[in-house]
């Protein structure tokens, strides 16, 4: 049975130019401040790698400093994606999250001009130790991911965010610090990881390796006998200082709430030595990033002359020096900056004569087995000497020879088939999913490390400039006007002509609500269309554990992004035996049956390209049995979590509050009132609300509260509880970790359903977060937990009586826990909507 296609092994690894169609976005228009200050970067042969644990972990005003003031080749690599994060902006977590994490680093990127690397480690949440870290990340394998990208992108310098010890502030920072000291050895050593070098990487002796300390939070690991370096300058080509400009950067990691002010003045960063070479007067002592480094100063006196008769008015007139450069670099041994700056002129050759070259789809998707129309667009628009000589894509390969007219469009339109063999454009780090709980699995060497795939179907135009051939590769993509945004470029990626949908992903089969059972058994399958294809018969299968079981079929028109709907019980197929089950769909298109059974997941925000994946719709199903009290529950959003449908799964009626409905008449309605995670971070309103919610509770309500943080990332905008308390950092990141009951007869564990330590077990990622403390004397704390070596505390959850309610805040990850079917959380969470209200 097909899930979905897979993806080819890519060529080998190109690590010396970032293509340009790795990104999807407006295509870039560079005027003659750009230019310029790409010509300076021609005469700088050096590189340098900064290395963290997270998107939004890099200190993005050095960063745009490297790449922008010394105009050094500067690289970001980020251990993991992000995936065990919390989000600010929707209700993604895990992998989705990670994807979301990915492009906004690439926003970032896109912004201060570094360069975005990754490793395989998967984001498990927040750690405590670097043990835990290396331990779930698989060390060898993480470390091999380093000195995989030194090897490959050669820093002659390489930067650590973080320490390797406890001033690092979790265990995942500490141990990319470790990987990075580690790796900075191990990539200069021809016996660690030999098989890389059949990839065509050498071993790669950076000069050192620095840690860049930093006076954050609480701690200041600055000193006064450390390197110090003034990275805060006004940059005049680019309008802006290099603080201004990393402010734009940072603020790209929205689902972490990390937008920041421009920060213009002196800014100054702090280093110490942790190997290699010492500093005496700068960062890249030692290094030669001259021309000299390659015994090519001929070269370096080239650039000169093309920098100081660079006219910005006329930027065509450096094309012909530009071309003597060309030739000049092409003629120098081959070699890694060989290579690079061939790149580097290749782009301002194309930059000065003006060109512009798109080829554009209206097709949203490349579904297989079906056309796709490409317009091919090209516009010279400087007065240059330049012949279109060729496009070139799959098979299509023109002939044209056309001499470009000044500001002439020429276009025209070609029809493309996608094979039924091509691939689906699927994160190539989420095709064969993840190792345990660590790390995710990468069979083909060379996509290791990469941000992203590389772009479905590349077209190459091949221009003559003077008699000079130059080719540029550009990106087919999805083009299309929003009325509210204009012209907008998305990703053209390749989907399977059908997905399927399957809700819900858990099934409570054991519900017992007020004493009645209720029979909770329907799952509804989706399957959506991407072709047009009359008289087709769709089979649905049950599949567990890779036995497939007939369910039903029927014969439909298939129409373009149409939906058709399925029910079934899942009691007549689900094997207790077995595992999550899933449904596939079998169609004969063109009298080829498949069968598919993966979910086109899309994720949309405004500041990233769309995101698109597919994932196989597992259904747990919750045997145990579960029972509830009450019927109708309000909900509050918070910055976004899936429990409202997870409330639904156990029988209650949800319905979304917003400000309005927070009335005295209108929550007299609802058994309980739960606040989404955050929701007090977020929503000001809620200080208004305050009366009326404890009004609501006095009166003999019960109200919920999910975790909130108050650090200068998420204040606390509002008053929380009838009594006072204060929410702290402390959380227990072991999910494993022993839950003690402290108090037996506490409601909140005996009523509707008994909890013991066995409703524990089987949880994800994490207990809780974002501990209550300095409770008043009005507040029961049930239950204490701790990491490993560390005190206990009873703040994931606290509850006082009010009036004739009860107000609950909870630190206990129910966000989390309930989406992932965990059977011990969904029975504590209905006792706490069921707490006993006095009549």
């Amino acid at each position: 049975m097909m899930i979905l296609r897979k993806l080819p092994l890519l060529v080998l690894f190109a690590f010396l130019f970032v293509p340009a169609f790795s990104i999807a976005q407006t295509p870039p228009i560079h005027n003659s401040a750009d230019i310029y200050q790409q010509l300076k970067k021609l005469n700088v042969l050096g590189s340098v790698l900064y290395i963290a644990a997270h998107p939004d972990d890099e200190n993005t005003r050095l960063l745009t400093y490297f790449a922008n003031g010394e105009l050094l080749r500067t690289g970001y690599m980020s251990l993991t994606r992000g995936d065990g994060g919390q989000n600010l902006i929707g209700d993604e977590q895990g992998t989705e999250l990670g994807l979301i994490r990915t492009q906004e680093l690439l926003s970032a990127r896109r912004i201060d001009g570094a360069e975005q690397f990754f490793s395989r480690a998967y984001d498990f949440g927040f750690s405590k130790s670097s043990d835990e870290a290396l331990k779930f990340w698989n060390h060898d394998k993480i470390l091999s991911d380093v000195v995989w990208v030194i090897r490959n992108f050669q820093p002659d310098v390489i930067i650590t965010r973080f320490p390797g010890d406890a001033r690092a502030g979790h265990g995942h920072h500490a141990a990319s610090s470790i990987l990075a000291k580690e790796a900075f050895a191990a990539a200069a050593d021809s016996t660690m990881f030999p098989e890389q070098f059949k990839y065509g990487v050498k071993p790669w002796d950076a000069k050192r390796i620095l840690w860049n300390t930093f006076n954050f939070g609480n701690v200041n690991t600055t000193s006064n006998d450390q390197f110090k370096m003034e990275v805060g300058a006004y940059n005049t080509l680019l309008g802006k200082s290099y603080g201004e400009i990393a402010s734009l950067s940072r603020s790209q990691h929205r689902s972490q709430g990390f937008g920041s002010a421009a920060q213009r003045g002196e800014a100054y960063e702090y280093f110490e030595l942790l190997a290699g070479s010492q500093i005496k007067n700068n960062l890249f002592d030692g290094v030669d990033t001259t021309w000299q480094r390659i015994n090519a100063t001929n070269i370096e006196q080239q650039v000169a002359a093309i920098i100081k008769n660079f006219q910005f008015e006329h930027p065509e007139n450096s094309v012909n020096a530009l071309l003597g450069l060309y030739k000049s670099i092409g003629q120098l041994p081959d070699g890694y900056w060989k290579h690079k700056k061939l790149e580097e002129v290749k782009q301002l050759l194309v930059e000065c004569s003006g060109i512009y070259a798109e080829a554009a789809t209206n097709n949203e998707f490349g579904v297989q087995q079906q056309k796709f129309n490409v317009r091919f667009v090209v516009n010279k628009r400087l007065n240059t000497n330049v012949t279109l000589k060729n496009i070139k894509l799959l098979a299509f390969d023109s002939v044209l020879n056309t001499n470009l007219a000044t500001n002439t469009n020429l276009s025209f339109s070609r029809s493309f088939m996608v094979e039924d063999n091509m691939p689906v454009s699927q994160p190539y780090w989420l095709e064969y999913g993840i190792d345990s709980i660590g790390s995710f699995t990468v069979k083909n060497q060379s996509l290791i490390g990469k941000a992203q795939n590389d772009a479905a179907y590349p077209a190459s135009f091949t221009f003559s400039i003077n008699g000079t051939d130059i080719t540029i590769d550009k990106p087919v993509q999805y083009r299309f006007v929003n009325p509210a945004r204009g012209e907008l470029y998305e990703p053209f990626i390749v989907i399977n002509p059908l997905s399927i949908a399957v809700r819900p992903s858990v099934v409570l089969t054991n519900i017992k609500q007020n004493n009645v059972a209720v029979k909770n058994d329907n799952v509804y399958a989706q399957v959506k269309s991407y072709v047009e294809a009359p008289n087709s018969k769709l089979k649905l299968f049950f599949v567990q554990d890779n036995d497939s079981v007939f369910i039903k079929d029927t014969t439909v028109d298939l129409e373009y992004n149409q939906t058709y709907d399925f029910s079934f019980s899942l009691s007549k197929y689900y094997n207790k035996q077995k595992g999550d089950p899933s449904v596939a769909v079998e169609v004969n298109i063109n009298n080829r049956p498949e069968s598919y059974s993966g979910d086109l997941h899309s994720i949309q925000y405004e500041h990233i390209p769309y995101i698109h994946y597919y994932a196989t719709d597992k259904i747990h199903v919750v045997n145990e049995e579960v029972k509830t009290v009450g019927k109708r529950i309000g909900y509050i959003p918070g910055a976004g979590d899936k429990l409202p449908q997870s409330l639904q799964q156990m029988g209650y009626e949800v319905k979304m509050l917003s400000a309005n409905d927070i009335t005295a008449s209108g929550l007299k309605q609802f058994d309980a009132v739960i606040t989404g995670v955050r929701a007090y971070n977020i929503h000001e309103w809620l200080n208004e609300k305050y009366g009326v919610l404890m009004n609501y509770i006095k009166n003999g309500g019960n109200l919920i509260v999910q975790y909130n943080t108050n650090n200068q990332i998420g204040t606390v905008k509002a008053n929380i509880g009838p009594y006072n308390f204060t929410i702290s950092r402390t959380r227990v990141t072991e999910e494993i970790s022993p839950v003690h009951i402290l108090l037996p007869n506490s409601p909140a564990l005996n009523y509707p359903n008994k909890i013991t330590s066995a409703d524990f077990n089987n949880w994800i990622q994490e207990r809780s977060t974002y501990h209550a403390e300095q409770l008043d004397e009005h507040y029961q704390a049930p239950l204490g937990m701790h990491d490993v070596n560390e005190p206990e505390s009873n703040g994931g959850l606290i509850i006082a009586k009010y009036g004739k309610g009860n107000f609950v805040y909870a630190g206990i990850v129910f966000f989390r826990e309930l989406p992932a079917g965990v059977d011990g959380a969904y029975r504590l969470m209905a006792n706490l909507i069921a707490l006993p209200k006095e009549k």
